[in-house]
């Protein structure tokens, strides 16, 4: 019985569930796919808004105190589209559909996916948190490789940022996952797990209250800035994300993790401190300049009657005047930047394509599982082949960055 000739159709219903599978930190992380260009298909350079949680204060007493509901809201720009593109006779197309698919097909969104997930990887750089085994909270000490218990800190510190245990993921590099796995050969663990991450060289969940253990390629290698003295800070009671400085030497990078003297983290829920110093991140390049940008904002609580009437306090004080500012590591050093997250830590968001008829063969689109993609054909008659492309139009962004933390490891 003759194959029946391969559609649109059924390529791109075999492609999505290809795509959605073959890279575990894509099917980990948040996933919105929009609706809204349904009818005449999206363009690079649309907006979404993505809305991030409320944050309330509670009132003690009985007196009444009306908060408003504040809301944040991430835009997100849709300004990626990638796409693969084959060429494939007519007789190729009569391939069955389980040949094509592990021919052609796997691998094509196997690398289509790899991709977008590397885009998506720059979003650790967003972080705001860091646990590094050898070295404080507020800098010193030495890296080492991490252990179990790093990670273990880490969901700690994602714990402290309210962010919600459940389904926690872990993102390694190759080399980490390798050291890691052998750091928890010895530990007390059910049988099963031990001899599961004995024979695969690789960490298993759920282990130390992380769901999702995972390596991936686009995991990236960070160096921290060449900073000579670090900046300190220029004039009290400052507040916000952008800092005003007395100018250091050298430079800091996007990614880089600081302290500022005295500033604790508050807990988001119940605004008392957490007893350590609060990370931020540095979101612009710093190069000796007077001004410092940061992610969180500086919010300090403000107390009535013992009661935070703030709502999005971050920390229970801004810095003094000339207080130190702290690298979490010493200037230059090259890391391995694995990541402890919740899925709405980011966000990857997909919008339909515009449908074609004019001068194509075929065209159709499908979503599913916040992915939507659209698959095209046109004839060559002069080689007997049909030239097809699959395309991806999406954004990413940082939806809640607190609910993701670095566990750095050494080259």
């Amino acid at each position: 019985m003759a194959n029946t000739l391969l559609t649109p159709q059924m390529v791109t219903k075999e492609a999505l569930p290809l795509f959605m599978n073959s890279n575990a930190f894509l099917g980990a992380i948040n996933k919105e796919y929009s609706d809204q260009f349904a009818r005449t298909g999206a363009k690079i350079g649309a907006t979404l808004n993505i809305r991030r949680p409320s944050s309330f204060t509670v009132s003690d007493g009985p007196n009444l105190a009306v908060q408003n509901d504040t809301q944040i809201q991430t835009p997100l720009t849709v300004s990626k589209q990638k796409h693969v593109d084959i060429a494939f006779t007519s007789v190729e197309q009569a391939l069955s559909l389980m040949e094509f698919r592990e021919l052609v097909l796997r691998p094509a969104m196997n690398n289509l996916a790899a991709f977008v997930a590397s885009d998506i990887m720059s979003l650790a750089n967003t972080s705001p948190n860091l646990v590094g085994n050898g070295i404080s909270i507020g800098g010193g000490g030495t890296l080492v490789s991490p252990t179990a218990a790093t990670f273990n800190q880490a969901r700690a510190q994602l714990a402290f940022n309210s962010a919600p245990m459940a389904n926690l993921s872990a993102v390694m590099d190759f080399q980490t996952d390798a050291r890691t796995a052998n750091s928890m050969q010895g530990l007390f663990n059910p049988t099963g797990r031990i001899s599961e991450q004995f024979d695969s060289g690789e960490v298993k969940g759920p282990a130390m209250g992380i769901a999702k253990y995972m390596s991936d390629q686009t995991t990236q290698v960070f160096t921290v800035g060449a900073y000579g003295t670090m900046p300190t800070v220029n004039g009290a009671n400052q507040t916000g994300t952008t800092i005003t400085v007395n100018a250091g030497t050298g430079s800091l990078n996007v990614g880089d993790i600081i302290t500022f003297a005295g500033v604790y983290a508050v807990n988001p829920i119940t605004f008392l401190s957490t007893g350590q110093l609060r990370q931020f991140v540095v979101t612009q390049p710093y190069s000796a300049g007077t001004t410092l940008s940061i992610y969180p904002a500086l919010t300090p609580i403000s107390l009535t009657n013992g009661v935070n009437t703030v709502q999005f306090a971050t920390v229970t004080t801004s810095p003094a005047n000339s207080a130190a500012i702290t690298n979490a590591l010493p200037a230059g050093t090259q890391y391995r930047k694995n990541i402890v997250f919740n899925k709405n830590a980011w966000t990857l968001a997909t919008v339909d394509l515009p449908m074609y008829e004019a001068g194509v063969v075929s065209c159709h689109r499908e979503s599913f599982g916040g992915i939507s993609l659209r698959f095209l054909q046109t004839y060559v008659p002069g080689t007997d082949q049909l030239v097809s492309r699959m395309d991806i139009l999406y954004g990413y962004a940082a939806l809640i960055p607190e609910w993701s933390c670095v566990v750095p490891d050494v080259l």
